[in-house]
This record gives structure tokens, sequence and C-alpha cells, in this order.
């Protein structure tokens, strides 16, 4: 699958650093392209992309945890708005990001409108483990449920969504950061978590991408940039 290659090729290809821990349940790891530089930089967040799709709201239940990480009140997240407000460019997204995942082909067709000199996008996959109910006892916290409003099956996606399937108590998170002038993807944060809270869960991986991006600054989307959703159309591969 084709961001699960260009994944790869950042995390084996060109890596530059390599920063990993088990921290009680997590397991978190960084790794940067040689040509990042760790100085500030401005991001602007695409979204989150989860089972396979990109998820309209999943950000709101995540950025108590995230948007201090990114050093800002608040975060505009760029297909959230074009969703809520609809329109063929919303549909285009949704449509690419079904096919092919949130590739560094999308991400480079949808660059011209980020302000920042980064594009963000949070990849969430799994679930928590749930406890059976005791006398009416709440079950254990849930992970956002992804309920984007649109419907549809699945073809490509990343390695995360595959992996946590066949382990459906385990949350797979990962932050990648897409690089505006180099059209290509420069870092790449993930955690593996077993634990039972997605508090715990959050604190962590905002904690590590804190630690390994310090100086990011979240800044918004220019969608009155000229973009053909027709443009945006996966190759599909056999």
């Amino acid at each position: 699958m084709k961001v699960l290659r260009e994944r790869l090729a950042l995390g084996c290809l060109v890596c530059a650093a390599l920063l990993g821990c088990n921290d009680g349940g997590g397991e978190l790891t960084a790794k940067f392209a040689s040509s990042f530089a760790p100085g500030p930089h401005q991001v602007s967040v695409l979204g989150v992309y989860q089972d396979g799709r990109m998820s309209l709201g999943s950000w709101d239940d995540l950025a108590p945890y995230l948007v201090p990480a990114l050093h800002s009140d608040h975060c505009d997240v760029g297909y959230d708005a074009l969703a809520t407000s609809g329109g063929p460019l919303a549909e285009a997204i949704d449509r690419f990001a079904r096919e092919d995942g949130p590739t560094d082909e999308l991400l480079s067709r949808l660059a011209p409108a980020a302000e920042g000199d980064l594009v963000l996008v949070l990849t969430f996959a799994g679930k928590l483990p749930t406890k059976a109910r005791d006398n009416g006892a709440a079950p254990a916290a849930a992970a956002p449920s992804g309920g984007g409003r649109r419907r549809g099956g699945r073809r490509g996606g990343g390695a995360p969504s595959a992996e946590a399937a066949a382990d459906p108590n385990r949350l797979d998170i990962s932050a990648s950061l897409f690089s505006v002038p180099q059209r290509r993807s420069v870092a790449l944060i993930q955690m593996r978590y077993s634990g039972a809270s997605i508090a715990d869960a959050m604190t962590k991986f905002t904690g590590k991408l804190k630690e390994s991006v310090p100086d990011l600054k979240c800044v918004g989307w220019n969608w009155s940039v000229n973009i053909d959703p027709e443009g945006l159309r996966p190759k599909i591969e056999e």
C-alpha cells in the first residue's frame, strides 16, 4: 500500500534520528528525515485518519491533549472545516483517503492551501480493552469513534489499521509531518499503547510529540486557493 511504503521510506531510508522508549504500556518512537531541521515550524493540521478514512470530528476529542503541544489555544483543522461546509473538495479528499490513504501525493496537492511549512496528519487505529459491565458499571474509556459522516468501503490505508485489527486491545497512534517546501513526509512520531485509558495514551503520545518536535505552532488553511477536486484521484494499484 502506498501510504505504508512512504512511511517505510521515511523510517528506513532517510531516517536521521530514532528515539524510542517503553513507558508503562506505551511504546514510543520518533523518526526524522535527514533533511528535517528541528528549528521552529508552523504546522497546518489536515485532520485525523482513522479506520481507513478521514474522520470528521475526531480531532475535537483529541484536541485537548494535542493543542498544547502545538503552542496554540485552538487549531483550525483543514478537512473538518471543508467537510462541515460541504463541497467537492471535501468529497475528493475523503475519496482519495479511502482509496489510497493520506499519502504524500494527496498532501502535495493540498499543500498550496497550507499556511504552515508543515502539514500534520494524525492516524488513529485500534481501541482500548473494555471491561464487561458489572452491576451497571461503565466500561473503560473508549477511543474516538471515528464516525465520519460519509459511508463507504476502504481500500488502501496505512499499516496501523491492519496491525490494530489483529490486536483489538491496542491503540496505534501516529503523527506524520509533511514538508510543504520539500513535498514529502519528514517526521513520524508513533506510539503503540496497550493500557486501558485514552487519557493516559494521549498524555504519553503528546509528551513524545512535544519532546521530539518542541517548536511547533499551529496555523490554519487558506481554502481560497484554487485546488481542483478532479485532480485528487488516487492511482489504484492492482
